[in-house]
């Protein structure tokens, strides 16, 4: 079969148009996955995993209300069941983050890393009011868990985060922060607070490394207890228990005296995920499971086999590699025990049958967008400095190459002198060395000339300004030849005979027509020097540090942020952008002016 003139043509764009589109997603790609990873969470980059990750659904307080079960997990999600088939009736989730729950009557308030404060309307769980509340700046994603404790017309709010130090407590009547306690101490900081009670005149305060008696109506500490002997990991969970306290944490669940300012005794010598008191009898939650203690009889039942194993990473694990569920948050109700789980599991327990009843799940918690990485970026360093000092040292550097290459290639390209050929090959002879093989000697180079004038070169804004001008306006020049040359001299000699002087032919005439050129190669030499990294790392000091530089304050030696090192990357690639796509039309106006010659 033959194809026709106008068939063949249409197959071969065809063809064209789809190399081309090809190419432009193998282009864009890069940037489309630097954009997806900048709002994915750190682990899931640093393990690989490529789809967005769904928040932790650990169940975190359970209620009860008439025949409602009300279950709140950690993704913010606000659950309410059927206590009797255990079958859901409503949810909603508030979609937060190192999540901390308390219930009343009428509300639910929320503790949160990325919202503060928030209260809830048990009427209408869909309804949501947030409180600004005194945090300062803090990187969300390091906030381990939040800490609430309340009474009738209080609340008060902690983070477990390093470097903060300090209960704020907020006023349900006016809604706002009333007062901020400051729980730091010489002798103990820095500490991180893990839980709070409110007992009458007291908030006990649980740090990493000490419990704190703070006295509400005096507002200062009254006493300090030192914990990391029995509980090295921090107390986790605090709750009171007759006239005594129980201090709860990975080191197991210890009751504690404030009469004697003493340990009694330790109840259980396993981690302890959650603690509810019903009577005499307190059941704690475990990461295998829950036991139930009587504080009379001193008497535990340890029930971590009734579960129903729950399967990690089912993709890849076979059948029998499981783990017991932690229970993390329970209700009582009668012989029913309710417990929320691991994954969350629902379970109703019969405490006098001694077996599982009925069981059920919350559902996966939402997408995890982290957004907040941008917030968090400049918080973690100072990267409005490094985006100054790189607009500021890229511009300079393609200004003042821009002019001595500009009028260098003009030379070069229209005048006949003792060596021309000899200075244009050795313009594109620099090219052919490393630019890391001249790290060293510059260097010295800057040791030395300070060392003898006293004027400092290494650190300096004009000290690396020099060195990018010097190793771009030779390749410049190299370039700009071309354009020069592609100008008709024609146009020169008519605007000599008009008069013009070799100035006035050089700014009237040559140097308009150059523009796209000039454009191009000045474009060329910022996109470098802005992705510039050995120079900038070795001849800059912290106050002239640019991007690149800054973005390696991600990685160290205990942590790698590699979430925020894609904002940082995403924010330092939108300004090279919206400049190349402004000047486009110069830059391929550029590229083509100077293909020919006349």
């Amino acid at each position: 079969m033959k194809l026709s003139y106008y068939a063949k043509k249409r197959i071969v764009d065809y063809i064209i148009t789809t190399i081309m589109l090809i190419i432009l997603f193998f282009t864009l790609f890069p940037i489309g996955w630097m954009i997806y990873s900048s709002l994915k969470e750190n682990t899931d980059i640093l393990v690989g995993k490529i789809p967005l990750s769904h928040a932790h659904n650990d169940s975190m307080l359970m209620d009860l209300d008439g025949d409602d079960l009300w279950v709140m997990t950690a993704d913010g999600g606000i659950n309410i069941f059927d206590k009797k088939t255990l079958k859901r009736k409503r949810h909603h989730s508030v979609q937060t983050s190192s999540t901390f729950f308390a219930i009343d009557k009428n509300d639910i308030w929320v503790a949160s890393a990325n919202r503060g404060l928030s209260r809830i309307s048990k009427k209408d769980i869909g309804s949501r009011k947030d409180y600004k509340l005194p945090l300062g700046n803090y990187d969300q994603a390091k906030v381990v868990r939040t800490a609430l404790t309340r009474n009738k017309q209080f609340i008060w709010y902690a983070m477990h985060y390093k470097g903060f130090e300090k209960v704020i407590e907020f006023n349900t009547k006016t809604q706002k922060a009333q007062r901020v306690f400051d729980l730091s101490s010489e002798l103990y900081s820095p500490l991180q607070i893990q839980s709070l009670l409110y007992a009458g005149d007291v908030l006990w305060v649980g740090t990493d490394k000490i419990l704190i008696k703070y006295n509400l109506i005096k507002d200062k500490i009254q006493r300090i207890y030192p914990t990391v002997s029995y509980l090295p990991m921090g107390i986790l969970r605090i709750n009171k228990l007759g006239d005594n306290l129980i201090l709860a944490g990975q080191g197991g669940a210890f009751l504690f005296s404030p009469s004697r300012h003493s340990i009694l005794e330790q109840i259980v010598n396993k981690p302890i995920e959650s603690v509810t008191i019903k009577g005499k009898e307190v059941l704690f939650g475990t990461n295998v499971g829950f036991l139930v203690y009587d504080k009379q009889s001193r008497r535990i039942i340890e029930y971590d086999d009734l579960f129903r194993p729950v399967s990690l990473h089912k993709d890849i694990i076979k059948d029998g590699a499981f783990i017991p569920a932690a229970v993390s948050a329970a209700v009582t109700d009668g012989e029913s025990f309710y417990l929320g789980s691991s994954y969350g599991r629902i379970t109703q327990f019969s405490q006098t049958d001694k077996k599982v009843v009925k069981t059920t799940e919350t559902g996966k918690g939402h997408l995890v967008i982290s957004w907040v990485n941008y917030s968090d970026m400049w918080r973690n360093i100072d990267f409005g400095l490094y985006l100054k000092n790189s607009f500021l040292i890229c511009g300079s550097a393609m200004f003042f190459s821009m002019i001595f290459a500009t009028l260098a290639a003009y030379s070069v390209s229209r005048f006949e002198f003792p060596g021309v050929k000899l200075f244009s090959m050795t313009i594109l002879a620099t090219q052919m060395v490393p630019g890391i093989m001249f790290l060293i000697p510059i260097y010295s180079m800057f040791v030395k000339f300070t060392a003898v004038t006293g004027i400092p070169f290494r650190g300096t804004y004009y000290g690396i300004i020099f060195i990018y001008s010097a190793f771009f306006i030779p390749f410049s020049i190299w370039i700009l030849r071309g354009f020069f040359s592609a100008i008709p001299r024609e146009l020169e000699e008519a605007a000599r005979i008009d008069g013009c002087s070799p100035l006035q032919v050089f700014w009237y005439i040559v140097l308009p027509l150059a523009v796209p050129g000039i454009i191009a190669t000045g474009i060329w030499v910022f996109l470098t020097a802005w992705d510039e990294l050995i120079f900038a790392w070795v001849m800059t000091s912290d106050a002239t540090q640019t991007i690149p530089v800054g973005i390696r304050n991600f990685v160290g030696n205990y942590q790698n942020r590699f979430d925020l090192m894609m904002a940082a990357a995403v924010v330092s690639t939108m300004p090279v952008m919206v400049i190349f796509f402004l000047l486009q039309k110069y830059f391929v106006k550029g590229l083509t002016s100077g293909a020919v010659k006349g």
